[in-house]
């Protein structure tokens, strides 16, 4: 099950060539690309790793299923898409973002369920063009939709460029979180970002007319 923090697997520096993609909640027709997407990207298909990769993308495929057909009222998986203009002239899948309705940390329990951003992804061939900023913009003006002003998410403390690119959104850093897997040099450090969203936008990134669609 992928419900990783935002480990961001991309480089996701400041986006250098911004292309405009529309955003939107994801669909029935997304599920095999978003498997991919998050397939290639938190486990790309390298040595060993090829022989389960297909294990791996059916179980990220059925993992989205479910969540989908939840229907959880503040859960929201978001897609960043743009227009294949070649032989099957569909909307590709080029990024996603997941928002939930949780703690974000299971070792306090008297914690308030807050929003919270998970399994961040860009394809290869669109990192570094602006994706991952308007999925994170999206989310934001999502969380506001809901009535909340705080969005949180988690980001692997050696990953310099997803650091860069949150703080030049305005995450800042709650806490260091220190694990088992940490201290024997496994993993590194996980960080926790917090961000305080404005009590207003001037307008909304998600494209109203594609509502989040059940699986059936």
């Amino acid at each position: 099950m992928v419900t990783s923090p935002i480990r961001s697997p991309v480089p996701l520096p400041l986006d250098l060539d911004p292309t405009p993609y529309r955003i939107r909640a994801a669909q029935v027709k997304d599920l095999q690309q978003l498997a991919e997407v998050l397939a290639s990207s938190f486990y790309p298909p390298l040595g060993w790793r090829r022989y389960l990769y297909p294990v791996l993308r059916f179980s990220i495929y059925e993992d989205i299923k479910q969540r989908l057909q939840a229907k959880h009222q503040y859960y929201k998986c978001l897609t960043a898409i743009i227009h294949d203009n070649g032989r099957h002239r569909h909307d590709l899948v080029v990024g996603t973002v997941e928002m939930s309705h949780r703690r974000y940390s299971w070792r306090v329990f008297n914690q308030p369920q807050q929003i919270y951003l998970s399994n961040l992804a860009v394809r290869e061939g669109y990192r570094r063009r602006g994706a991952a900023r308007q999925l994170l913009r999206a989310s934001e003006q999502q969380a506001l939709d809901w009535g909340f002003r705080e969005i949180y998410l988690h980001v692997m403390s050696d990953n310099n460029r997803a650091r860069q690119l949150y703080q030049h959104m305005g995450y800042r850093v709650q806490r260091v979180e220190t694990t088992l897997l940490s201290l024997l040099n496994v993993q590194p450090q996980r960080i926790l970002l917090k961000k305080v969203l404005p009590s207003h936008t001037t307008s909304s990134s998600i494209n109203p007319k594609s509502p989040q669609t059940s699986v059936s």
